[in-house]
């Protein structure tokens, strides 16, 4: 094992700006290579020094190519707990980590979950019998053959594969009928980017998996790699590419059909990746992308994040809708209190003129009857034409002033007798 000791240096970058990384010279590729040499003609010590570690598994099959330190490795599928993942360029620098990865397996995890079930799991080791892909010549260093592997993410054909797979007892030893996954996504770095594209596709090629997906970050296969998700599906016994469909602008991501998710996916690269708080960060520390299933009832993409500002959006759209309801309620009452106080305010005027212009026509009964209903029903729409025509043809008032009534509902008219002459 190397106890790593990382200098700073500092180099010019393409931009004329001084950068500084850290370096360690025990992770050169020279120095890697004499310290593999070593550890074969020394496996025992090698294998003591292993047994060492809090953190050994005897069942791994470790690799003198890789370094298994105390809380750090630079092997992809090692995966015990508290130790990280480490990546060196040939001169032993140590490559920029890259935060992005670890938050898409959960993305892709829970994305998968919500689609499909609990078949999906995510760094978890996949355990297989060594005959069945022996002719691939997948072996370690030292010539030991390599039995598990640990994608980022994998899908099992039923629940209780996953449970028989990984719940397994204890000295259970894998079985050539045992179930294979149905789908593998590898999110690929720049130290495993041909183990995943070689190695492993043809492992997962001969294991029988349907479908293998691969996702580069950007310059992840070569220095300029686009970012883009690579897809194969197993057809009589061998890969082929799986050509993506492209929906709306050229600018969006890349679309693919999945027969295992019965459904389109894609990664969508976060909104937020550009946003000016993390503009200023290297692209490796910015917000990963969301991996997303189309969802053909609904009519779009989905993902936990993407439900949740749907479910966010559709509460607020509820509540501006409750809002307008109301203040349309509002308005539509203060409308017709407007209007009542205004049929009210109409109606005083014609029961004041009423009186002051009937006065001798109608007695006192009469005017509180006519009052009465017309405060009850409304006064006619013409009610000053028609109290006009009262003092002109008084013995016309039931028809004009209460039109509806008939002739002998309310008993004989009683008008005021008429006023003799005035004569001085």
């Amino acid at each position: 094992m190397a106890t790593v000791v990382r200098e700073r240096e500092q180099i010019q970058a393409t931009n004329g700006r001084v950068q500084e990384r850290y370096v360690d010279g025990t992770m050169t590729r020279a120095a890697r290579e004499a310290r593999i040499a070593l550890r074969l003609e020394n496996l025992a010590a090698w294998r003591y020094d292993l047994e060492s570690l809090a953190h050994f598994d005897p069942d791994y099959p470790y690799d003198v190519a890789h370094e298994y330190d105390y809380d750090w490795t630079t092997d992809p599928d090692y995966g015990a707990e508290g130790v990280h993942f480490s990546e060196f360029e040939e001169d032993g620098a140590l490559i920029d980590s890259d935060s992005r990865p670890s938050g898409l397996q959960l993305y892709m995890l829970q994305t998968t979950r919500d689609r499909i079930g609990d078949r999906a799991l995510t760094k978890a080791y996949y355990v297989f019998v060594p005959q069945r892909v022996e002719h691939l010549e997948l072996s370690t260093r030292q010539g030991s053959p390599v039995d598990r592997i640990r994608p980022d993410l994998l899908v099992m054909p039923t629940e209780a594969d996953v449970r028989e797979a990984y719940d397994r007892e204890p000295g259970r030893t894998a079985q050539l009928d045992d179930a294979v996954p149905e789908l593998v996504l590898e999110v690929l770095s720049k130290s495993t980017a041909t183990w995943d594209l070689v190695d492993k596709q043809r492992l997962y090629e001969a294991l029988g998996v349907h479908e293998y997906l691969v996702y580069d970050l950007g310059g992840k296969r070569g220095p300029n790699s686009s970012r883009e998700l690579l897809m194969y599906r197993l057809a009589d016994g061998a890969y082929g590419e799986v050509e993506f469909l492209r929906k709306g602008s050229a600018s969006d991501p890349e679309v693919f059909w999945s027969d295992v998710f019965g459904t389109h996916i894609r990664f969508l690269p976060d909104p937020q990746e550009n946003a000016e708080e993390f503009r200023r960060l290297p692209e490796g520390h910015r917000p990963p992308p969301r991996f997303q299933w189309w969802d053909e009832r609904q009519e779009r993409w989905r993902d936990r994040q993407t439900d949740a500002e749907h479910e966010q959006n559709r509460i607020v759209q509820e509540r501006d809708r409750f809002m307008q309801e109301r203040d349309q309620a509002t308005q539509e009452r203060n409308q017709a209190t407007q209007e009542r106080n205004q049929a009210t305010q109409e109606r005083d005027r014609l029961v004041d003129l009423f009186h002051q212009l009937l006065p001798a026509q109608l007695d006192a009964d009469l005017r509180a009857r006519i009052i009465t209903r017309w405060q009850k029903d409304g006064p006619p729409t013409d009610a000053v034409a028609r109290i006009l025509a009262v003092r002109e043809v008084p013995d016309a008032w039931r028809t004009l002033l209460l039109p509806d009534e008939s002739d002998d509902a309310q008993g004989p008219d009683r008008l005021t007798p008429p006023r003799e002459p005035f004569s001085p």
